[in-house]
């Protein structure tokens, strides 16, 4: 066999892909570094108008990786001691580490073989438990679509409007997969995603971003991410974290769009 054929296709090739966008690339870096908006200059709002006209969403609030969206969505709702976040086993780090960060304890649940998403009846097995230790409240959970699959967002609704859960979809892995004919964006209360660069759409640095159909979210999400910002810069009315997406990784982002 020819040694050209024996040789190994990389999964992610973030050079070659650069070769097909590189005169977008630069320009719209140049564009940046024209104007000196690095923190929240005008193509994060850009990018954030594109993706949400993207996702079929109301409201689309960028941040500064698809860690810090899952916190920031948790931190909204005042999700902490005491409350159980119910989660797949089959999943990254920070899918259960966010909970933990917040103070409230993540819950595992198995996983249907067959697709690798959350087995719904041994979800719902999980609640019973929790509500029946009396320990923990239930509060949210979180589905998580993987390799370009969506999670059973009819049946996860289903069961948390039984419940009164809050519902997150983690799509880091499958951003831009549709569900019944609808990009995932709007499946769950709340939807986050990564832009690390083997993501689906991915950045050349961290980012993320954060999708919602409520305004009270959206504008939560928005002070969250600058240290809790309320109406002008340094009115501060709430604990919030330095979560932003920097204008850069706006300006790739819009350029592989």
């Amino acid at each position: 066999m020819n040694a050209s054929h024996r040789a190994a296709i990389p999964f992610l090739d973030l050079k070659a892909q650069q070769a097909r966008i590189g005169p977008a690339l630069r320009n719209r870096l140049d564009a940046v570094l024209a104007h000196g908006q690095y923190i929240l200059g005008p193509e994060v709002a850009e990018l954030e108008d594109r993706l949400a006209a993207f996702c079929g969403a109301k409201y689309c609030v960028s941040v500064s990786s698809g860690t810090d969206a899952l916190q920031i969505a948790m931190m909204a709702e005042g999700i902490g001691l005491g409350d159980a976040v119910f989660l797949p086993a089959f999943t990254y780090t920070a899918t259960a580490e966010v909970p933990l960060l917040l103070g409230a304890t993540p819950v595992f649940v198995d996983v249907d073989p067959r697709t690798f998403q959350i087995d719904l009846a041994h979800l719902e097995t999980r609640i019973a438990d929790v509500k029946r230790g009396g320990v923990l409240k239930p509060r949210a959970v979180v589905g998580v679509d993987l390799f370009g699959q969506p999670a059973d967002w009819p049946g996860l609704n289903a069961i948390a409007a039984r419940e009164n859960l809050f519902t997150l979809d983690d799509c880091a892995q499958s951003f831009g997969a549709a569900l019944n004919g609808k990009r995932l964006g709007t499946a769950a209360d709340a939807t986050a995603t990564s832009f690390f660069p083997s993501k689906p759409l991915g950045a050349y640095g961290d980012g993320g971003a954060l999708f919602t159909q409520s305004a009270e979210r959206a504008a939560l999400y928005r002070s969250l991410r600058t240290h809790g910002e309320g109406t002008t810069r340094y009115e501060v009315m709430r604990i919030g974290m330095n979560g932003r997406l920097d204008t850069m990784q706006a300006a790739i982002l819009l350029a592989k769009l």
